[in-house]
């Protein structure tokens, strides 16, 4: 793996961009706040629903830590490679099982998006898509003006 550097950075940056949604279908560890809560309002869920919610999260819960736990020593061995110097061979490998860790995380994230959206109902869903597009315009208007302010202090 030759730009392994860059195969590492390309799944973070995919993680940064995926975790907002993330936390509004439940996932992240922050999903179970004020997001899941905003979720159970905006779309109306009934008792049943929250319900089956929290026994998908719940069981699912200690892999997630435990894979959690697994990608902090993870990295935490791959910047203190770095700074030591490490030959690139390991470099290579720790970023390799870097990348496979950071892989299974957004295939259980989906995995936990689609368990989501199979307990609602059509309507839920559709609300469900009109929410996801205006949170796409408010963040398009914010880096819109943020692009704005950006070029007008050159």
């Amino acid at each position: 793996m030759k730009h392994w550097k860059q195969a590492v950075g390309s799944l973070a940056l995919i993680g940064v961009l995926v975790a907002p949604a993330a936390l509004a279908f439940g996932g992240g560890e922050g999903g179970q706040g004020r997001g899941f809560e905003y979720m159970v309002r905006q779309l109306e869920l009934t008792e049943g629903q929250q319900a089956q919610l929290k026994a998908n999260r719940e069981s699912n819960r200690e892999a997630r830590m435990a894979q959690r736990e697994q990608m902090i020593e993870l990295r935490k061995e791959l910047n203190a490679a770095i700074e030591s110097g490490a030959d690139q061979a390991t470099l290579d490998q720790l970023g390799e099982e870097l990348g496979k860790l950071k892989l299974l995380e957004m295939q259980n994230r989906n995995e936990m998006k689609e368990q989501f959206k199979a307990i609602l109902t059509d309507e839920q869903k559709a609300k469900l898509e009109q929410l996801k597009s205006e949170r796409k315009a408010r963040q398009m208007k914010r880096r819109d003006e943020s692009s704005a302010s950006q070029d007008s202090e050159s």
